[in-house]
C-alpha cells in the first residue's frame, strides 16, 4: 500500500514539474498591447490592388477582424537562408510590395508586429536571437521602403511557431521566415 502511494506521488510530481516555457523576446522600444492572433481566413475578398486609390472610409467591413484579415492576406512572408538574417534580392521585392500594402489607405492607421521565426536546428537561445535578427532585418527594410518606424515592432518566436512540422529541408525552409502581423493602433 505504501509503495503504491509513494509511486503515485512520484508520478504526480513528475507530471506537474513539466518543462519550462521560454518567453519570446520582445522589442521593448515599441510595446503594443492587445496583440490578437487574427491570422484566419474569413473569406473576405482581400485584393487590395483593386482597392488602390480608394479612400478607406468608402470600404466597409463587417468587423475590424475582416479588415485586418484582408490586409494580412496581401502581406508576404520573408524567407531566409540557414543561419542567415540578411534579406536576399528576391525577398527584397516582397518587402517593396508589403510596404505598398502597409502604406496604403486601408492599412496606414494600423500597427505592425514583425515576427521572426527559425527552423528546429540550434539551441533555443540561438534560435530566439536569430529570430530577433530576422525580424529586425525585415523592420529595417520596411522602414527603408517608407513605412513609419513608430508603427513597427518586432518579436522573436525562435523555433516555437513553425508552419511546417515535417523533418526535411523543404519544411525547414518554410520555418525560416519573418511575418508581418497587423495590430490595432
Amino acid at each position: 500500500m505504501k509503495k503504491s502511494i509513494i509511486f503515485s506521488m512520484a508520478i504526480c510530481v513528475a507530471l506537474m514539474s513539466g518543462c519550462s516555457q521560454k518567453v519570446p523576446e520582445i522589442d521593448t522600444d515599441i510595446v503594443n498591447a492587445g496583440l490578437d492572433d487574427v491570422n484566419t481566413n474569413t473569406g473576405v475578398d482581400s485584393n487590395i490592388d483593386k482597392m488602390a486609390g480608394m479612400d478607406s472610409s468608402s470600404i466597409s467591413y463587417a468587423s475590424e477582424d475582416e479588415r485586418i484579415s484582408a490586409i494580412e492576406n496581401e502581406l508576404q512572408p520573408i524567407y531566409f537562408g540557414t543561419d542567415r538574417y540578411d534579406i536576399s534580392v528576391t525577398e527584397s521585392e516582397k518587402i517593396d510590395l508589403d510596404a505598398n500594402v502597409l502604406n496604403g489607405s486601408l492599412a496606414s492607421d494600423l500597427s505592425v508586429n514583425i515576427e521572426g521565426n527559425c527552423d528546429e536546428w540550434g539551441t533555443d537561445e540561438y534560435n530566439y536571437a536569430l529570430g530577433l535578427k530576422r525580424a529586425k532585418a525585415m523592420k529595417d527594410s520596411l522602414m527603408a521602403a517608407g513605412v513609419e518606424s513608430n508603427r513597427l515592432s518586432i518579436i522573436s518566436f525562435g523555433e516555437s511557431k513553425p508552419l511546417c512540422f515535417d523533418h526535411n529541408a523543404e519544411c525547414w525552409q518554410q520555418n525560416r521566415r519573418a511575418d508581418a502581423k497587423i495590430m490595432l493602433p
